[in-house]
């Protein structure tokens, strides 16, 4: 199998997000109704609020939001790259078959997380990069790839190290896509009642775009085999 560029793994993402809009819908949704819950709790249950219940109920509410983003965002990836379209009932499938996969990889991608930060004093912040590297792959592997829960976030380690060269790139551009991404949603923010909506949807714009771009790559660099036109929509 033929290893794509990073470049055309880049251009294919971005024609797959126009063709397919819809993959930016799941986060804005969830993301929105997140925020709405949180809000509601911390003004219904104000003694708690900032103290260890209210933290871990917020921390929850937040947990549960990132498990059904990222199945529904990443099953809607995978399938956009497998047939060039792809609608909300494919984040649906991925969230009833995979949730419990994501969820336990995001216990370990925040256990690694939790290491990467102390360690950092020590590693001048390269330990922070690293996590972010060498666990980039993850819920990929877990939605896409149907690896349970740690064997996710062993493949991501695995692939991130066999093409370290790769993902470095791709770590990079994607860091500065995301930073430029927050930018514009923070600029977006100010502007009065739509503002935040719109910070919202640039946001995940930004997301979607970027696990196109991750999902495309964990398709190349794993070796799988690619459907017949797998990944180039039509006209593309």
């Amino acid at each position: 199998m033929q290893i794509p560029s990073v470049e055309n793994v880049f251009a294919r993402a971005w024609n797959l997000l126009t063709r397919n809009w819809v993959i930016v819908v799941p986060g804005v949704v969830v993301g929105l109704a997140v925020g709405i819950v949180s809000g509601v709790f911390s003004m219904t249950q104000p003694d708690t609020y900032g103290e260890p219940t209210g933290t871990a109920m917020e921390f929850a509410y937040g947990f549960a939001g990132f498990v059904s983003t990222q199945c529904y965002t990443a099953g809607m990836a995978g399938a956009a790259w497998h047939r060039g379209t792809t609608t909300l009932g494919d984040g649906s499938r991925a969230v009833h078959d995979d949730a419990g996969n994501v969820f336990v990889a995001g216990i370990g991608i925040l256990l690694c997380g939790i290491v990467a930060v102390l360690l950092a004093p020590i590693t001048l912040f390269l330990s922070i990069f690293a996590f972010y590297l060498f666990t980039l792959y993850t819920i990929a592997a877990a939605v896409v790839g149907n690896r349970r829960g740690f064997d996710a976030l062993r493949e991501s380690f695995a692939i991130a190290r066999a093409r370290f060269g790769t993902t470095l790139i791709v770590g990079v551009l994607l860091g500065l896509l995301q930073l430029v991404g927050r930018v514009a949603a923070h600029v977006f923010g100010y502007t009065p009642l739509l503002g935040p909506v719109v910070a919202a949807i640039v946001a995940q714009i930004v997301v979607a775009y970027a696990t196109l771009v991750v999902v495309g790559e964990y398709l190349v660099l794993r070796g799988a085999p690619a459907p017949p036109g797998a990944g180039v929509p039509p006209d593309f």
